[in-house]
């Protein structure tokens, strides 16, 4: 395949009437909704066309994963991540958050979860939910950027302490944690006993020039500790909707005792979206480096001009689409209620865990994107 092929990445797709979560939201078109994860970025057409294949057979029953679609993602972490997995290890589900959700409740209700905050709201959201303690480890900002405090971590840990849910790469911050990062995780929680879910749901989407994604459960390979890796090509691929993940488990018996708690309670991933998958791994690296070219322009745009901008400033993005803006110092009783007037709609980071930040998605069009710089200029200009 031609690696030069263009992609419609400046193309403005209306999603207005599509049911689209993201752009019906606020129920007023005149807001921008730069909020949730999802991009607005055409699929790539290798993917659209296996899809059109597929529906060319006029059945879509309970499908499983065929082999096809194993060795796709066997090659995937192969090649791209170099990580050579047993293809057994592999445990399918409709999307990395059901898989958080079942490892959750697989414990028992006095067992306590940690997480690193500021964190994506799901992983603070599950542990109360499944009836579960959760323990809150701020992550610390040293040298510009966010890492993990991990003297904090170790004093948080107790004899309850069973399970920890990590991001990485880390939403809403955007840290890419080194190979040695996540090897002391990894080790404190072998220690421990703690059982790590690692969320590497972004882990494609690396803006960075200089740093890559390792996966935890490469990391430690070595160590013993029990580590669940959960993937998708959904943020990679722009395949949010397609609800097709799965779960890296070595561990027989963890990975029998998730499946056997999966039955009947998390749905089957659905037929198109194996296709979808499968296309992503096998077709779509042509499309996706485009992909990152595009969202390092509109990065090094939104940093440029937020940096210029009174009151506000950015941290460095190494990897995701979604950038942690610090509206600190903003003079107003509410950020995300003012940005939200201005008519842009983002993430408010109360949400996350840190009110003095707001996440805004950049994975759309440069002349959306101008726009909503625009409008935040503009607003900010009115107070000053």
């Amino acid at each position: 395949m031609n690696n030069t092929k263009p992609y419609a990445f400046d193309t403005v797709v209306d999603r207005r009437q599509t049911g689209s979560l993201k752009w019906e939201k606020f129920g007023d078109p005149a807001v921008l909704p730069m909020w949730v994860a999802d991009m607005d970025f055409p699929i790539a057409p290798e993917i659209i066309n296996e899809l059109k294949q597929r529906l060319d057979h006029p059945v879509l029953g309970y499908t499983q994963p065929t082999n096809a679609v194993v060795a796709s993602v066997v090659d995937y972490l192969a090649d791209h991540h170099g990580w050579k997995i047993d293809p057994d290890w592999l445990a399918w589900v409709p999307g990395v958050l059901p898989a958080v959700a079942a490892f959750s409740n697989l414990l028992d209700p006095q067992d306590e979860i940690l997480v690193f905050t500021p964190v994506y709201h799901p992983l603070l959201l599950i542990p109360e939910k499944s009836d579960r303690i959760r323990v809150d480890v701020p992550l610390q900002y040293t040298d510009n950027r966010w890492t993990i405090d991990f003297n904090a971590f170790e004093k948080a840990i107790t004899k309850h302490s069973k399970l920890l849910l990590l991001s990485s790469p880390h939403n809403p911050v955007g840290s890419i944690f080194s190979r040695d990062e996540l090897r002391r995780v990894t080790e404190i929680c072998s220690d421990h006993n703690i059982l790590v879910l690692s969320d590497e749901i972004h882990c494609d989407l690396i803006l960075h020039k200089d740093k890559k994604h390792i996966p935890t459960g490469l990391a430690a390979a070595e160590l013993g500790a029990q580590v669940i890796t959960l993937m998708s090509p959904s943020k990679t691929f722009n395949l949010a909707g397609a609800n097709c993940s799965f779960a890296v488990i070595p561990d027989a018996s963890l990975r029998q005792q998730f499946v056997n708690h999966c039955i009947f309670t998390v749905p089957l991933v659905p037929t198109l979206s194996y296709t979808a998958t499968q296309a992503a791994y096998t077709h779509g690296w042509p499309w996706h480096q485009k992909l990152i070219d595009y969202l390092r322009g509109n990065l090094e745009l939104l940093k440029r001009e937020v940096g210029d901008i009174p009151y506000l400033w950015m941290d460095d993005t190494e990897a995701t689409y979604l950038a942690w803006i610090n509206t600190r110092d903003l003079p107003v009783d509410n950020a995300y209620d003012f940005m939200l007037n201005a008519g842009i709609g983002l993430s408010p980071g109360t949400q996350f865990g840190d009110g003095d930040y707001q996440r805004l998605n950049f994975a759309c069009s440069r002349a959306q994107l101008r726009i909503a710089i625009e409008r935040i200029k503009k607003a900010v200009g009115s107070i000053t």
